[in-house]
């Protein structure tokens, strides 16, 4: 994500709605099965999109491999993965939760790290969800909490970001969104598009966020948006559907019918390795082409649709995906694995 802006001179608010592209259709329920959520994770900082990165694979996150720029320790607070770009994983008895946050890069221009904010966003987000009295149909409120935990800290981190959380609801095989800005959530099923987020942005290339500005600014000055804006929703789960989160880095680069495309060949399945090739693929994919210079990217036709003068060609940004099948397994009773970056 690129800039934070005042709030003069502002065209009109664009609000956003959810787009369906089917019926929502339960799964079928035993009362010995469950469904979980196998999931993979893989990401790119826009400072090393033009030089490869160092990584270690590391076996976290129902076991799955995934390729992250550090070591991090299971369950602990690790800095942010991907540059500015923060996720986490939790899985309880009850309910696996995903977020994406995208720290917003215009306030490196004040000297402060645009990451940290959203690092610590997605943590206070994971440490709720793992708690036994989280609501996982409610994650709306889960941003709300978090973020009004962030504003009340005596000495706050400052900054701002977007965010995206879903919750799979075990009990019902239901999946619960939030989202805030332009991060977002995809579901595919059956090689379409079943529910996927729109954009929340005040105009081209300012998406609603979620700010903490410094003590003696004007706060009328900044946009600070409640979480209580995010659009909630709420979408029956089949087992094979696939479930991905991802920063704006991925949506500005690469179109849904690609995106499609690529994740045609893992519909339906669950072996781990498998689904990490693929999300490694889309980040790859999507890296490569926010450094093509005559690329009409999916940024570039929208600032040509907002009057706005950009060349044809990627956006180089940070890109955080989360990509996750659903599966059915026996009953749990314990806890599973939990990680947050």
């Amino acid at each position: 994500m690129a800039f934070i802006r005042s709030k003069l001179n502002l065209g009109s608010l664009a609000r956003v709605a959810i787009r369906w592209s089917g019926p929502g259709m339960a799964l079928v329920s035993y009362s010995s099965q469950e469904p979980y959520l196998v999931t993979a994770v893989q990401g790119k900082s826009k400072s090393k999109i033009s030089g490869e990165q160092s990584v270690v694979q590391l076996g976290l996150l129902s076991g799955v491999h995934r390729r992250f720029p550090v070591a991090v320790p299971q369950g602990s607070q690790a800095t942010q993965c991907f540059g500015e770009d923060s996720y986490f994983f939790s899985s309880s008895p009850t309910a696996d939760v995903i977020g994406v946050a995208d720290g917003v890069g215009g306030w490196r221009e004040m000297g402060i790290d645009a990451g940290l904010f959203a690092k610590d966003l997605m943590h206070r987000c994971f440490t709720h969800a793992q708690r036994p009295n989280f609501d996982a149909r409610h994650p709306r409120n889960l941003l709300i909490q978090c973020y009004g935990e962030m504003k009340r800290n005596r000495k706050p981190i400052l900054g701002s970001s977007t965010a995206c959380v879903v919750a799979l609801n075990r009990s019902e095989s239901a999946l619960y969104t939030a989202n805030l800005g332009d991060s977002g959530f995809m579901v595919i099923r059956n090689g379409s598009v079943l529910s996927r987020s729109e954009e929340q942005t005040h105009c081209f290339n300012m998406p609603f966020q979620m700010t903490v500005p410094p003590p003696e600014s004007n706060r009328d000055s900044w946009f600070c948006d409640d979480p209580s804006l995010a659009v909630a929703t709420r979408l029956l789960l089949k087992p094979n559907d696939l479930v991905l989160l991802a920063t704006d880095g991925l949506f500005d680069n690469m179109p849904e019918s690609m995106l499609l495309e690529m994740l045609a060949k893992v519909q339906g399945v669950h072996e781990e390795k498998t689904l990490q090739e693929a999300v490694n693929r889309v980040v790859a994919r999507a890296a490569a082409l926010s450094t093509n210079p005559i690329y009409m990217s999916p940024f570039a036709i929208k600032a040509l649709e907002n009057n706005v003068d950009y060349p044809r060609g990627g956006k180089p940004d940070d890109i955080t995906v989360v990509l996750a099948s659903v599966a059915m397994r026996k009953r749990q009773t314990t806890a599973g694995n939990s990680t947050e970056c």
